[in-house]
């Protein structure tokens, strides 16, 4: 497979973002999305990536370096799977949404309460 390069330049009123893939011994066409054209994109790209993990191992995540959203909107429900449905509105990939087996949902329950158990790492307000 040939050698890519890829680009990608938001607009100054950030309406749209214009997009360049081509090789790097030829000529790229750029392409200008609006917000919802993009999400579709990362809907499909994302798509496509799961097709092509599809029967692969589970990489376990203990120890990964992994991109931290801080204080994302998010939803939790019960799901139809005898679980939990807990959605987080990522800001790179638009709304998420993971269901979360019942014995999974007891082991997240346990460790969260662990953490909150623990002294909290905020200063006390003053008196």
């Amino acid at each position: 497979m040939a050698e890519a390069r890829v680009g990608v330049k938001v607009s100054d009123d950030r309406q749209t973002v214009t997009i360049e893939i081509g090789s790097t011994a030829g000529l790229s066409h750029p392409v200008a999305l609006d917000l919802n054209q993009l999400t579709n994109l990362i809907r499909l790209l994302g798509q496509a990536r799961s097709r092509m993990v599809e029967g692969s191992q589970k990489r376990p995540l203990d120890g990964m370096t992994v991109e931290t959203v801080i204080e994302p909107p998010w939803y939790v429900q019960v799901a139809g799977i005898d679980g939990s449905l807990l959605a987080f509105d990522h800001p790179s990939y638009g709304p998420l949404a993971f269901a979360i087996p019942r014995e999974d949902v007891a082991r997240i329950v346990q460790t969260l309460s662990e953490h909150l158990a623990l002294p909290s790492g905020k200063p006390k307000k003053p008196s």
